[in-house]
This record gives structure tokens, sequence and C-alpha cells, in this order.
């Protein structure tokens, strides 16, 4: 016979070829190539920042517990895929995962990227899931607000923090301070911190953020709350613009001048110092600045007994007060602002129902005290913040029950970071008295303006001297 294929090498081929047909099969998962007893068992696929002994451990830990309870209650299956990785390394793929459309069916994510990718199209929204949702009525509209984005709702917020006034209780009291002590307008907030700087003029009275030096925390701890404490708007999601100036504007930055330069209340030359920030902490621990805006974080890690900036004694030394608003007709009476995450439903999934039923029971009362036992931050949910389980840490229940109807957050849009750097330059300028209110506002505006465009920016003019 010539060189061709011999009977004998058939057999071989057939073996072959059952071995690739095979190995196709695993590969591809296809129905006739294996049998499952769970085949046909409906799945859902969680993503989460969160893995064993690293980030977020405590999350991890708590979704290795209600997993399984879900999944027998459900009759389904569940898969966390666990990342593991920075924030912004994990922001970067679950954009890529729901571009790609490859996403899990949910998606823990932070509240204020869910602007940005609702913008997008990359989230699913669950304002019909939510008018059927008995636990809808546990939320303050401000935590709804918070998932929300141009009318429609779309994460379901499950941890977050407040913003507040906390004070040296003995400070202010030996200052002529009664205490326990709650301003109710911004004249109240100065009188208490005039007080201070006359009783004791080697204590700084009172901090607000300011300055590029405190980076972000101008912003959330600083200007933020005095915009919105005087009524304003940084973002006006009705018109989908940004708010160069406005009454609201003046007042804030007339607050700080009057603070930083005209009063002396605060310190300039700590705020813009090195370290600014870590300075402020020590100085805070010691009793060397005796009021603080600050989020409930400075209180349970900053300030919490035995750390590097500790204090002893932390509960009956140092006490907090809602930040008032700035006691005009149109302003809040009182003001937070909230940062914090949830979950979101990826648009794309197969069975959006059956994510939003696990959504649900993830978000029960029941099971959400189980996580804050792993992990005591502040509970988006109002009969979480009295439950037995957080009535024991009393800071944690007292200043969410307080604060959550009047909390606010950040807009979560991709220009924002500039934005928000642009603030931190414009507060600079008048604490350190370079510029006026007037002039600083005129080069944030012409700064905002390049940064967002000229069409994407409003004036709301007119102005009400503080």
């Amino acid at each position: 016979m010539g060189s061709g294929l011999g009977w004998d090498i058939i057999p071989k081929m057939k073996i072959i070829a059952s071995f690739l047909f095979l190995v196709l099969c695993l590969a591809l998962f296809a129905p006739g190539c294996r049998k499952s007893p769970d085949a046909r068992v409906p799945r859902i696929r969680i993503l989460e920042n969160a893995v064993p002994g690293g980030i977020n451990s405590e999350i991890y830990d708590w979704y290795q517990e209600q997993i399984p309870r879900i999944e027998q209650e459900l009759g389904i299956k569940i898969e966390l895929a666990p990342a593991g990785v920075s924030g912004e390394n994990y922001k970067a793929r679950v954009a890529l995962d729901l571009e790609g459309g490859w996403a899990a069916d949910i998606i823990g994510i932070d509240q204020s990227w869910m602007p940005e990718f609702a913008e997008a199209g990359l989230l699913l929204p669950i304002n019909d899931f939510l008018i059927t949702w008995p636990d809808r009525t546990q939320y303050d509209d401000s935590m709804i607000k918070m998932g929300s984005f141009r009318g429609r709702t779309y994460l379901v917020m499950r941890q977050t923090d407040l913003r507040m006034l906390f004070y040296h209780k003995e400070i202010l009291s030996r200052a002529g301070v009664p205490v326990p002590w709650q301003p109710q307008n911004w004249e109240d907030l100065l009188d208490a911190a005039r007080k201070i700087k006359n009783k004791f003029p080697a204590i700084t009275p009172l901090q607000i953020n300011a300055g590029a030096e405190m980076g972000e925390a101008t912003t959330t701890d600083g200007f933020l709350i005095l915009l919105y404490a005087a009524g304003g708007e940084l973002y006006d999601e009705n018109l989908d613009k940004w708010v160069a100036d406005s009454p609201a504007y003046r007042e804030s930055l007339n607050f700080y001048r009057r603070i930083y330069v005209y009063e002396g209340l605060a310190s300039a030359r700590l705020v813009t110092s090195a370290k600014a920030r870590e300075k402020s902490y020590e100085l805070f621990s010691k009793g060397k600045i005796a009021i603080y805006l600050e989020s409930t974080g400075f209180y349970n890690s900053v300030l919490k007994p035995g750390g590097v900036w500790g204090v002893l004694d932390r509960d009956k030394r140092i006490g907090w007060a809602r930040m008032p608003g700035s006691g005009a007709s149109y302003a809040p009476r009182f003001i937070s602002l909230s940062q914090g995450n949830g979950l979101v439903i990826n648009p794309r999934s197969k069975d959006p129902y059956l994510a939003w039923q696990v959504m649900e029971e993830l978000n029960t009362l029941p099971g959400l005290e189980k996580l804050f036992e792993k992990q005591p931050l502040t509970p988006a949910r109002k009969d979480l913040a009295q439950s037995e389980v957080f009535k024991q840490n009393r800071f944690i229940s007292e200043t969410a029950l307080a604060l959550l109807p009047y909390t606010r957050s950040r807009p979560g849009l991709p220009e924002y970071p500039e934005v928000s750097f642009l603030i931190q330059l414009m507060t600079e300028e008048v604490i350190l008295g370079r510029s006026s209110p007037e002039e600083a506002l005129a080069k944030f505006r012409g700064e905002l303006e390049r940064v967002v465009g000229e069409e994407n920016v409003i004036r709301k003019p007119g102005s009400q001297e503080f």
C-alpha cells in the first residue's frame, strides 16, 4: 500500500475525536455532555470587593453566612465572586464587566459611583420593585435619594456614615456653654466659639476644614456641609447643571472669612500646613481644638481609645451635635453629609426579579444585624438603628436616628473630583485673606466652566450677606 491512511489508524482517530469532543463539552459546559443534579436550579452571581482575611473581610464572612440561608429559602444557587482589590481598580473592573456584558447579577458598589454608572445605562432601575417592597418604609427618603439619579432609583444603601460637630464637653462647659450642646443656627455656633476663645485663648475654638492640604475633607467635611446648610446646591439635578454661583455660595464663603479671618475662631495656618489633617486629629485629641466638624469615622476610629489619637474615656469626654442650618428661612434646620455603599442590579441579568429577591434577603433586618455585629458602621435602615444590636453602640444608634433624616450626598459624577479640587482652592483663597469671597467665587466660576463646559454651568445670582 502507498503512503495513504491505513485501516489500522481509524480506531486511533475515533479515540482522538472522542477526546476532543469531551474537552469541548467540558469547556462549554454543554448540557448534553455532563449531568448535574442542579443543572436546572436558578443561579445568581454576586460581585463584591471583599475577600477572606483582606479587604472587607467582615463583609465576605457575612456573605458566607447569609448565602446558604438564602439559597434554601429561594431554592437557588448563589455564587459569590470576591474581588479584593483597591477601590479604583474595583470600580474599573465593575465598569468593564458591565460594559462587556458579563457582569454579575448583583454588584456591591460605592454609592458615589452610582450616578456615573446610571447615566451610562449600566444599572437597572428598581423603582417598580421598591413599590411593593415592605421594607421600603424603613429607609428615610434621604437614603432612597442617595441611591437615586434623575428620578430613578438604582441602589439600595447598605452602610453609610454621617457628619456632625464633635466637641470637648469640659471645654464648652467651663467656657459657659451649656452641655449637652445643640446649636440651632450658625449664630449659635459662633457664639459658642467666641466664648471658648475668650476663656481659653490657647485653644482653637472651631475647625471647619478648608484649603487644598485637607483634600477631599475640605469638600465633604467643610464646604459642602456649609453650602447645603445655607440651602444651596453644588449640582442641580433638575437642570443637569453645575451651580457656579448662588446666595448659598456667598453665605458659605462669608462664614469661612468670618471664622478664619475676621474673628480668628479657626486656624488658617493649621489647615494649610503639611499633614494638616493628622495635626488636627492630634490637636483635637489633646483638647487643643474644641469643636470639629467631622464624620462618624472620626469618632469610631480616630478617637478610639488605644489608638494613636485615641481619647481615654472618649464616650464621657466627647460630645456630638447636629450641624445646624444657617438660620435663613430657606435653609434646612439641620444638615449632614453621607457616603457609603450598597447593592445594584446588572441590567443584563437573565433574571432581574430573582436578583431583586436576593437583594431583599440580603437587606433584611436580621441579616443586616449579623453584618453590623461584624462591621459596626452607620446603618441605612431606621429599624436597624433602633435594634438591640445597635443600641449596644449608643453613638451609632443615636447619631443614625438623629441625622439620617437630614443627610445629603456629594454629586457622583465623573467631573466631581476636579470640581472638588476647585472648591478646595476657592476656600483657601478666602481663609488666607488672599481674595474676598466675591473674588474667589469669580475665579471658581471661570475654572468650573473650563472643567465641565460653559454650557453645563448655571448661576443663581443674588446674595444675602452673612
